[in-house]
């Protein structure tokens, strides 16, 4: 019988035989090409021999430079040797988009970079074409629920507001995709469609294009710098938008992949872009279908993830013409033919 360590051993071996022009250095700190982690040292924190690869247990006292934002929230916590301390924690609330009045879509985020994230949301939905679409995008302060017994019986409060208004109506059949009756989780931006024709949109031609595999295996470090949620909290995802020649032009971060996705497409929205065909785009994790769907929509035609991609991403992304590249940093990484 085949044990996990056993599997995990023939997944990094497969792995290993995929890489395209990479050289796979056996000391980088995060080897997912192996099955192999190493736990990072955090600022604020130490690493405990005897917890996962990975955790850190924080020391709030002695010089921290991590101080609370918007996206995080300091919470009391309680070591395994019984002492409390305090650790930040990434904040989930929800924000409502509304379109000329009405509302559109609930759905759940790190505060941040609201009217962004709303750009880019409806730049995806196909609610939205272009930039110069919007007359004015504001948000509205909503009042959230603090209180520890409302928030145990499931109140979260009225959320935040990004209050958008068009130059002209928008696509019936788009606003209807978009729409959904729940709350969506920030985990999961497909949840509240209704068909799986809803999922297959119209997506703009895509012109295959290989960037230098000793460029893309450093993108991924250019964007560490940015993600200072992720080093408060150690629980944020983020997406980074470069050049073909790798310069770093945003960082986006949120508990959400999909919402740190939206963030640096709505904020080239908002710059005026049109079309992102000359871009690249870093993920900090997994490259899942949906967002391999946003960033064809936009028509960026090379995507790279940290982590893994799924079947269907795969799929989508050789059907388009997109470069799709998984498993990316110094000196490792996939590429999907």
């Amino acid at each position: 019988m085949l044990t996990l360590a056993h599997r995990r051993q023939e997944t990094g071996d497969r792995r290993q035989e995929r890489i395209e022009g990479f050289a796979t250095d056996p000391s980088t700190v995060e080897n997912r090409g192996t099955g192999r982690l190493e736990a990072p040292k955090f600022p604020g924190g130490t690493i405990r021999p005897d917890m996962p690869p990975g955790c850190r247990i924080p020391s709030m006292t002695g010089g921290s430079s991590l101080a609370a934002s918007p996206g995080t929230r300091a919470v009391s916590v309680r070591k395994r040797d019984g002492t409390e301390v305090s650790d930040f924690v990434a904040v989930e609330a929800p924000l409502e988009i509304r379109v000329g009045g009405r509302p559109l879509v609930i759905t759940m985020r790190t505060p941040g970079h609201d009217e962004e994230l709303a750009a880019g949301f409806l730049y995806a939905e196909g609610v939205l074409t272009r930039g110069d679409q919007i007359v004015s995008i504001r948000t509205e302060p909503g009042s959230g629920v603090s209180d520890p017994e409302a928030l145990a019986a499931g109140k979260v409060g009225s959320g935040d507001r990004v209050l958008v208004e068009l130059r002209g109506a928008p696509d019936p059949g788009a606003v209807q995709r978009a729409q959904r009756d729940f709350r969506a989780t920030a985990a999961c931006g497909v949840c509240g469609k209704e068909s799986l024709e809803d999922l297959d949109q119209a997506l703009p031609p895509i012109t295959r294009v290989e960037c230098a595999t000793d460029l893309l295996g450093r993108l991924p470090e250019r964007m560490r710098p940015h993600q200072t949620l992720f080093e408060a909290t150690g629980g944020i995802h983020a997406a980074g938008l470069f050049t073909l020649e790798g310069e770093l032009l945003s960082v986006r971060e949120d508990i959400g992949r999909h919402n740190a996705v939206d963030k640096v497409i709505g904020r080239a929205v908002l710059d005026g872009a049109t079309s992102l065909a000359d871009r690249i785009l870093v993920v900090s994790g997994r490259a899942g279908f949906e967002l391999v769907q946003k960033a064809l929509k936009a028509a960026i035609p090379v995507m790279v993830s940290v982590g893994a991609a799924s079947s269907l991403a795969v799929d989508m992304a050789s059907a388009a013409g997109m470069t799709l590249y998984s498993f990316v940093g110094a000196g490792r990484g996939n590429l999907h033919l």
